[in-house]
């Protein structure tokens, strides 16, 4: 189900990308959910999780 040809490499592309897991999947043709397994099985930060993460590190520096 999730191996239809995309490898690790491309699935980091797009999630560096794109600002929003929906963005990413339609560029990919697949959909939002399929996308996050992807990332998931990969062991990739989301567009989401990636705003998150420079967020709190923002947030520790500044404090």
């Amino acid at each position: 189900m999730l191996d239809r040809g995309y490898t690790k490499e491309q699935v980091e592309r797009v999630a560096r990308m794109y600002h929003s897991v929906s963005d990413a999947s339609r560029a990919m043709g697949i959909t939002p959910r399929s996308f996050s397994r992807l990332c998931r099985k990969y062991d990739i930060d989301t567009p989401w999780q990636r705003k998150r993460r420079s967020r709190t590190e923002a947030q520790r520096t500044d404090g």
